[in-house]
């Protein structure tokens, strides 16, 4: 597998992997779900500031030890990139989607934050621009939309000179041959649409890991570009086993939130918690990506 990055994207992915190539991302682009975290019974009563500092205080904890660290604009961008808080060795995807998807089923098309695009990404500083989108690749004119967004998005990035992660997140999966299915289908359509790395989530179903390593190998066999994987909701310890048999079958990493900060949210005492829970967790997936194909291999 080998990256069709151009010499500016290739820099841009140098600076969110490690010398060996490989992507041990903290994701902390959340917004909505954040503020689930915070208040699942009202989460439009979480304070701006309150999820600023939780962003600020997770990147300070975290220091540099990721290879990169996912921001948003709304958020992170300002108050992290902008303020020089991330150490040199730290690369940054900024995501570009809007949020606001939250209880409503039929939102199956995603729009960019307004006023934002690759080129404003790469003149805040980001490394690499990041696009989630709703996705089935069954849906017809709705993923049609998609793969439109998508392909604006890549022609973006490549004028800006930035390497793009797009983030297919399913819907509707009814069952565990549905979920590997679609993750996989999903992925080598969006593969042929050009981007430099796909964030996928884990193609095997948490109750079936027997399949677990033929399913990221059918993965794997599907596309072109280099893949890391999210966690998609699942605890920890299940991500770290998830982690370490996708990374066997060609994977290039990890991007993931929750399942290492999640107990982060709620405690008197973050500095605490960062450091005796979550920094432990990072540690444990970066060793269970230690067989991670270089993106650039």
């Amino acid at each position: 597998m080998t990256t069709g990055a151009s010499a500016t994207a290739r820099s841009g992915l140098e600076a969110v992997t490690d010398e060996a190539g490989r992507l041990l991302v903290l994701a902390l682009d959340h917004r909505d779900s954040l503020r689930v975290e915070f208040d699942a019974e009202d989460p439009d009563s979480v304070p701006f500031d309150t999820l600023v500092q939780f962003k600020v205080d997770l990147v300070t904890g975290f220091g540099a030890r990721p290879t990169a660290v996912m921001l948003d604009p709304e958020l992170s961008i300002d108050p992290i990139l902008g303020a020089g808080l991330l150490p040199s060795s730290v690369g940054s995807l900024c995501a570009l989607e809007a949020q606001g998807y939250l209880g409503d089923p039929d939102a199956r098309t995603n729009q960019l934050l307004d006023g934002w695009s690759p080129a404003r990404a790469g003149a805040v500083g980001a490394s690499a621009a990041k696009l989630l989108v709703l996705y089935r690749p069954d849906r017809g004119a709705t993923t049609d939309a998609q793969d439109d967004l998508i392909r604006q998005v890549v022609a973006g990035c490549g004028e800006a000179g930035l390497p793009l992660f797009v983030e297919p997140v399913p819907y509707d999966v009814v069952d565990h041959h549905d979920r590997e299915r679609t993750v996989i289908a999903s992925a080598e359509r969006i593969a042929a649409l050009g981007p430099d790395v796909i964030k996928m989530p884990f193609p095997g179903d948490v109750d079936h890991p027997e399949r677990w390593a033929s399913a990221c190998r059918g993965l794997d066999d599907s596309i072109d570009v280099p893949w890391a994987i999210l966690s998609w909701g699942v605890g920890h310890d299940v991500f770290v086993r998830q982690v370490e048999a996708a990374c066997a079958q060609g994977c290039s990493g990890f991007m993931a939130g929750r399942a290492i900060w999640r107990e982060a949210v709620h405690t008197a005492d973050r500095r605490d918690v960062i450091a005796r829970v979550a920094l432990p967790r990072f540690d444990a997936l970066v060793a269970a990506a230690a067989e991670a194909r270089s993106v650039f291999a």
